[in-house]
Order: structure tokens, then C-alpha cells, then sequence
């Protein structure tokens, strides 16, 4: 009776070892990826180009305004230099932590360009071409709102 007793207990520890190979396995044929634990999902996303005034976390859109190094005419200067045409907008955002000056421009072809420009140096960092003029803009902290009010 007493190897009959043993005998089930050795069956069942190799199940359960069993059990827990093939879920090991299961976790390395699959990369781990169903097993792994996952951080916070990110809200932000970096620029695709640098910046030389970084926005504090938590920093309102009323207080990006006040790192600027350069002013708003500065921005729509330098935007005009390298997009030619007629600035339709330009303001301080907080673009993914970087104060920067969005300026849009409406091109001799009638295209809308969307411009960079960092608040720092005023060098053109980034642009390109923009849905629709005043299609959108962005709230507190970056977040799109729907579509521009006219002031």
C-alpha cells in the first residue's frame, strides 16, 4: 500500500513539473512577450529633432512662454526665411518637452507648411507640411483640442 501512495505522489509532482516546463517553454517560443510585465505606457513621444530649451515636466502653456530666449516676430522671421510666403500663425508650444514656435505658412502654391522654430536659438528645427491651415492646435500639455478657435 505504501508504494501505491508513493507511486501517485511521484505522478502528480511530475505533472505539476510538467506543467511548469511546458509553460516555460510556451514563454520562450512565444519571446516572453505574454509573460513579460510591462511598464506604464508612454504619453509623449520625443521630437525628431533637437531642441535647446527643454520644458519641465508638468510645466503649463502659460509658463513656456516665459523660457523663450527669442520673441514671436524673431520666429515668424525665421520661419519666413526658410519657407517663403504669408505667416498665417505663430505661438510657443510645448512641443514633447521642447519650447519651440509653431508657424504656419501658406506657400506661393497655396500649400500650408507647419515650422519649427526653436524658442532658444531660433534656428529652424523641424517643418513640413500641414493638413489644413488651422486644421488643429494643441491645449495643455500638447494634447490636440479639435479645431482653432480664431482670437
Amino acid at each position: 500500500m505504501k508504494k501505491f501512495v508513493l507511486a501517485i505522489r511521484n505522478t502528480r509532482s511530475t505533472r505539476v513539473a510538467a506543467g511548469i516546463a511546458a509553460a516555460g517553454l510556451a514563454a520562450a517560443f512565444l519571446g516572453g512577450s505574454a509573460f513579460a510585465q510591462t511598464g506604464p505606457a508612454q504619453t509623449t513621444k520625443e521630437p525628431p529633432y533637437a531642441c535647446s530649451i527643454k520644458v519641465p515636466s508638468g510645466t503649463r502653456d502659460s509658463g513656456v512662454a516665459a523660457l523663450a530666449k527669442i520673441s514671436e516676430a524673431q520666429a515668424r522671421q525665421a520661419a519666413a526665411a526658410a519657407v517663403p510666403g504669408t505667416v498665417l500663425r505663430a505661438e510657443i508650444e510645448n512641443e514633447n518637452g521642447c519650447a519651440v514656435y509653431g508657424v504656419e505658412i501658406k506657400a506661393a502654391n497655396g500649400k500650408v507648411h507647419d515650422v519649427k522654430v526653436d524658442a532658444g536659438t531660433g534656428a529652424v528645427v523641424h517643418q513640413e507640411l500641414a493638413a489644413k491651415a488651422g486644421d488643429e492646435h494643441e491645449g495643455e500639455n500638447g494634447v490636440e483640442n479639435g479645431p482653432e478657435t480664431k482670437h
